[in-house]
């Protein structure tokens, strides 16, 4: 008992002095233009940027709360808020590769099952893409006459952005809650793996999913429930699409706020089915396509850095912060337990 306590102190202190490493390599490639920038904007608009990308996290906060809620009753706001947090720090230092393990991971240490947890990382998911393609189709409808004269060729692919998303959608809501495909699965699976190591293995998954599908079933069912995470998710957008605004306002008092607002949902959704040029981000590459010929190069790039350090990096340092405090509160537990330990074992001599 004594050697495992030590070995899990020694672990989470490994563990930690990983996550500053990589940190620091994170922050000196990637992020350095985005803090450089921070350095050269006035207080007021970062102050902006701030409260509008700490908002924006509380109601992630509340839409995951509404979905996680369902099956642990004490899942409260706050914890929703730190979820969101929690994802953002190990996408950052996963490069991508942990954002749902991390999730769903977060979710089983609140008490939710791990089909629980993949069934609220499925809805979660969902409803998200859901509220980016509400406001790029609303986007598209209040801007079609002036994008029209001005990028006519983006039309098709903003059309293309929205109909692939809606089939990222339809095909976790079958991967999630189809029986008939279940049933597939299994009937395949039984007839390819004959081995009892790997029966057990199907069998184990089989009663996963069938536990995924009673999950998503269970909310899907409740109507309200459904549209109140729906409004949830699109209200946080909000705050984030409001943020390039808010940093150009300053240098273009009469830029337009809802062409503007209607660019960034534009760049969201098109950025997952845009060719870029490599070594340049499918959001970035969108986002100053669109900007440049509005407000000039040296502007769009300023605002794509305060974008991205409201709606990318605040919620990554939240989540560092969140995470240190949580190893440190692991480590004193393991000394604490060692410390017990050695003074029982004293007394017993």
């Amino acid at each position: 008992m004594k050697s495992n306590s030590k070995t899990k102190i020694f672990l989470n202190i490994g563990l930690l002095a990983i996550f500053v490493g990589v940190i620091i390599y994170v922050m000196d490639n990637s992020l350095s233009d985005i803090f450089a920038q921070l350095m050269e904007t006035s207080w007021l608009v970062l102050l902006l940027v701030i409260i509008l990308g700490v908002v924006y996290q509380f109601v992630e906060g509340r839409s995951i709360k509404e979905i996680a809620g369902h099956f642990q009753k004490d899942f409260t706001t706050k914890d929703g808020f730190f979820t969101s947090c929690y994802v953002a720090f190990y996408r950052v230092i996963s490069f991508g590769t942990g954002t749902l393990l991390s999730e769903i991971y977060f979710y089983k240490k609140k008490g939710l099952a791990v089909s629980q947890g993949i069934g609220v990382t499925a809805l979660h998911m969902i409803m998200y893409k859901l509220a980016v393609i509400f406001w790029a189709i609303l986007g598209l409808i209040f801007q079609f006459s002036l994008f029209y004269e001005r990028s006519p060729k983006m039309i098709p692919f903003i059309l293309a952005g929205v109909i692939l998303t809606f089939l990222i959608i339809l095909s976790l809501l079958v991967l999630s809650s189809s029986i008939n495909l279940q049933i597939l699965l299994i009937t395949w699976a039984n007839k390819f793996f004959k081995r009892k190591g790997l029966r057990d293995w199907v069998d184990k998954c089989n009663l996963q999913i069938y536990s995924l599908r009673e999950t998503v079933q269970t909310i899907i069912k409740d109507r309200s429930a459904i549209l109140r995470i729906f409004g949830w998710n699109v209200v946080k957008l909000l705050f984030w699409y409001v943020i390039p605004y808010v940093v150009l306002v300053e240098n273009h008092p009469n830029i337009d706020f809802l062409l503007v607002f209607s660019f960034t949902s534009f760049a969201v959704i098109l950025s997952g089915v845009f060719p870029t040029p490599a070594g340049i981000g499918p959001f970035e590459f969108v986002y100053l396509l669109l900007f440049k010929p509005l407000v000039g190069t040296v502007d769009a790039v300023s605002s794509l850095l305060l974008y991205r350090f409201g709606s990318f990096v605040l919620p990554f340092l939240i989540g560092f912060i969140f995470v240190v405090v949580e190893k440190r509160r692991e480590i004193q537990s393991e000394l604490h337990a060692v410390r017990k330990e050695k003074r029982e074992t004293l007394e017993d001599e």
